[in-house]
């Protein structure tokens, strides 16, 4: 028996969100890949097939405009009825500047697409879920900005914010039987990265070593946590924001303290 029945993957067409498609697919659920590029979303929903989804559909969707996700809960709905779980993936991300130099422009679109493109993802699927009444499971994709005042002033407020609302909605849904997490993260090896990477504009090494487990994080890693935190083996959890990080969260205040106050090693 498949984990999960069904599953929307919202920004599912590349990244984690693709990952997270193909391990659900994997687990022999239908999967709905939801994305803005066709190309990509036919794609990975033909891999996700190929992987072992019963059904595996591609269907358009931007989710800055509410109206065209209230289009993609209608058509979901239509596949595959109300989904077991939601993914809220779909994103964009920001370059590290000053707050006194933050564009008003930007943070007005990093906004319209980071927190509230989730915020609407989760109202549209948290109604049809619901009226239907059989529980399911919302998963949100925080960042470790969630947790960390990165110099990233539009992007880390939203991803606050995500992980904020995560708490919120699990509160308001779990009487109906809807449990909402979220993941969140760390330095992810996506396409994205290994472009900049290879552009020489990141230190792979600089990167790793500011990890505990001195190693970037798979999309396949966050697809492992999605998988549980959906699954009935984390039937009790609620509320949470997972860090998936390799240890990045302990390691950063681990390392500033030892600069400080470096250990003296025992005489033998």
């Amino acid at each position: 028996m498949a984990e999960i029945a069904s599953a929307v993957v919202i920004g599912g067409t590349s990244g984690i969100g693709r990952a997270i498609a193909l391990r659900f697919a994997q687990a022999g659920a239908q999967v709905i890949v939801a994305g803005r590029d066709a190309a990509r979303g036919a794609a990975v929903a033909a891999e996700c097939a190929a992987t072992g989804a019963p059904l595996a559909r591609f269907i358009p969707v931007d989710v800055a405009d509410p109206q065209s996700l209230e289009s993609l809960a209608a058509q979901a709905d239509a596949a595959i009825g109300a989904p077991q779980v939601v993914v809220n993936c779909a994103g964009i991300l920001q370059s590290g500047k000053h707050v006194l130099d933050q564009d008003l422009d930007e943070d007005e679109r990093m906004w319209r697409i980071n927190y509230r493109g989730t915020l609407v993802g989760c109202q549209v699927f948290g109604r049809l879920m619901q009226r239907a009444g059989q529980g399911g499971a919302i998963l949100n994709v925080g960042s470790l900005a969630s947790f960390a005042p990165l110099s990233l002033p539009s992007y880390t407020p939203g991803k606050q914010a995500v992980m904020a609302l995560t708490g919120i909605l699990a509160a308001e849904l779990g009487p109906h039987g809807i449990r909402v997490n979220a993941v969140a993260p760390g330095y992810t090896l996506s396409d994205g990265l290994k472009a900049r990477i290879a552009a020489g504009e990141r230190d792979p090494q600089a990167i790793k070593d500011t990890t505990a487990l001195r190693k970037f994080v798979a999309p396949e890693d966050v697809a492992e946590a999605a998988l549980f935190l959906c699954s009935d083996r984390a039937a009790s959890i609620t509320g949470v924001t997972l860090p998936v990080d390799a240890g990045w969260l302990v390691q950063a205040p681990y390392a500033h303290y030892l600069r400080g106050n470096p250990i003296r090693q025992a005489a033998p």
